[in-house]
């Protein structure tokens, strides 16, 4: 697993008919890190290495399963909100295969001129640009990471990695690259929100989308270091 800087991109606007709501209280979703974990900060280590194909959540692609947030409830002057942090999402470096998954990157930076704190998982969502399908791919929570509170000084960067695959099982070399869910945008609510931004994905091997076959997974937010302000 590798974090990488994106650059800052234009929100949109939810799609029509989601219902979307951030929960508090579920730091305990994610799985407790093993013994001597790192634990990312702002100014701190980076994240550890996704254990491969581990998810949490309800099944991808179920209809029911808006993108929810998870948060710790920060207190309302202290936590990011909407208003404080530009998003942007860069699409994968390289083809899924047999040993590793495709990941792509959340990147949020505070660009409002107070401190802030994030925590937990954001909800994304993708839908197909194609219309092969018109279900959102919901994307399910990462396990084995460890979610803590990522303080975010003006201009600091956090970090949240999607994984997936983007190459199907079956078919021609050509014919295994078409996935289910190619999406040029996805729907990002951040920890501890209540409303969507639509975020357009940039570069990649992908032609700037997610070429998702299969199951989207989404870490929790941790800090991206050497991004003092």
């Amino acid at each position: 697993m590798h974090v990488r800087r994106v650059p800052f991109t234009v929100a949109a606007v939810l799609a029509a008919g989601l219902a979307l709501t951030a929960c508090d209280g579920d730091r305990n979703t994610a799985a407790a890190p093993a013994a001597g974990a790192p634990v990312a900060t702002a100014g701190g280590a980076a994240a550890p290495s996704a254990p491969a194909g581990s998810s949490a959540g309800k099944p991808a692609g179920d209809a029911s399963a808006a993108p929810k947030a998870s948060g710790t409830a920060a207190p309302a002057g202290t936590r990011c909100t909407a208003a404080d942090l530009e998003l942007s999402v860069l699409g994968p470096d390289l083809v899924a295969d047999d040993k590793q998954p495709a990941y792509a990157s959340l990147h949020v930076v505070n660009v409002s001129a107070r401190t802030c704190t994030l925590t937990g998982f954001p909800g994304i969502q993708a839908t197909d640009d194609t219309g092969r399908t018109t279900t959102p791919l919901t994307a399910d929570r990462t396990t084995g990471f460890p979610v803590t509170a990522v303080t975010l000084k003006p201009k600091q960067i956090a970090n949240a990695t999607l994984q997936y695959s983007n190459v199907g099982s079956e078919g021609s070399p050509s014919g295994r690259r078409v996935c289910a869910v190619t999406a040029g945008k996805v729907q990002v609510i951040l920890p501890d929100e209540t409303q969507a931004k639509q975020v357009k994905v940039t570069g990649g091997v992908d032609n700037s989308t997610l070429n998702v076959c299969g199951k989207l997974s989404v870490q929790p937010f941790q800090g991206v270091p050497g991004t003092n302000g």
